[in-house]
């Protein structure tokens, strides 16, 4: 086996893995709307320039080191974002309020289609008054949930969402683990993957967008965490197996390793946001 790309490439993601914690760790929620933007403009603009300086040293690794932060900057949020929806729903859950997804129509069309899924929250012994998101209702359950919450009960579902923070970042673990493994063990060329990956990709992104763009709707579909995760998975064994091809034909460079290893690091933070949607909505 080629130990040197090996090495490089995996060094290079357990470092951007350090590098995104740390900036999780910094930022755990936007400002302002201008910092949200100028984070993913960053992280995008980085990981193109990734590829403009592939072997470019050390251009090629200060763009993935910024790759790497502005990941991080964005990912504390979004588990900042997913916990206070968890404990919200947890605190509904004792004051006897569940919530139901329905399905309403919308004259805002996008992929052909006009339907959207919204939350109702309603009291469970009265099941048949409903209250929509924005009312007054459910504004005044956000309010005593700010407000009547003790500080050891916020402590207790604070430590109930690290856990769960936790256990997605061990499945997410032992997910890279085994779809290398998959790759290592067989004889298979995962190549044929790639276009079809491109497209579920494309499309993911789509519904996703189209989701957060609807006033109202859930952003929450478990079918398309499901298939989120499944996909960033069937990406990690594509990507294992360019490497394993990489390896097997002696390549050794610092763009192969800077390539790959950022694909590879990308297929991980996707699988772990996946994983924590679901443990965080199911849960």
């Amino acid at each position: 086996m080629n130990e040197v790309l090996f090495i490089k490439t995996f060094c290079l993601i357990g470092a951007m893995l350090i590098i995104t914690s740390i900036g999780a760790k910094l930022n755990k929620v936007y400002e302002t709307t201008a910092e949200c933007v100028i984070t993913l403009v960053g992280m995008l603009g980085f990981i193109f320039l990734v590829h403009m300086h592939a072997d470019e040293y050390p251009m090629n690794l200060f763009c993935l080191g910024m790759v790497s932060l502005f990941v991080g900057w964005s990912l504390g949020p979004a588990i900042t974002g997913l916990g206070n929806k968890f404990m919200f729903r947890k605190f509904l859950g004792k004051i006897g309020v569940a919530t139901k997804m329905v399905e309403v129509k919308t004259k805002w069309s996008f992929l052909s289609t006009n339907k959207i899924k919204k939350p109702q929250y309603y009291y469970k012994d009265a099941p048949e008054k409903v209250f929509e998101v924005n009312s007054s209702e459910v504004r005044e359950f956000r309010r005593r949930f700010e407000e009547e919450v003790l500080e050891h009960e916020r402590d207790q579902l604070a430590n109930r969402w690290k856990n769960m923070v936790t256990l997605a970042i061990v499945s997410t673990a032992l997910a890279v683990f085994l779809t290398a493994s998959i790759v290592w063990f067989s004889t298979v060329d995962f190549g044929f993957l790639g276009g079809f990956l491109a497209v579920g990709l494309s499309i993911l992104s789509l519904i996703k967008l189209k989701k957060s763009l609807t006033p109202n709707a859930s952003i929450y579909s478990l079918p398309l965490v499901i298939i989120g995760i499944i996909h960033a998975m069937l990406l990690l064994i594509y990507d294992f197996n360019r490497l394993e091809k990489a390896l097997a034909a002696g390549d050794e460079s610092w763009s192969t390793a800077v390539q790959i290893s950022l694909s590879i690091y990308l297929d991980i933070i996707w699988l772990f946001i996946q994983i924590l949607e679901l443990m965080g909505n199911e849960g």
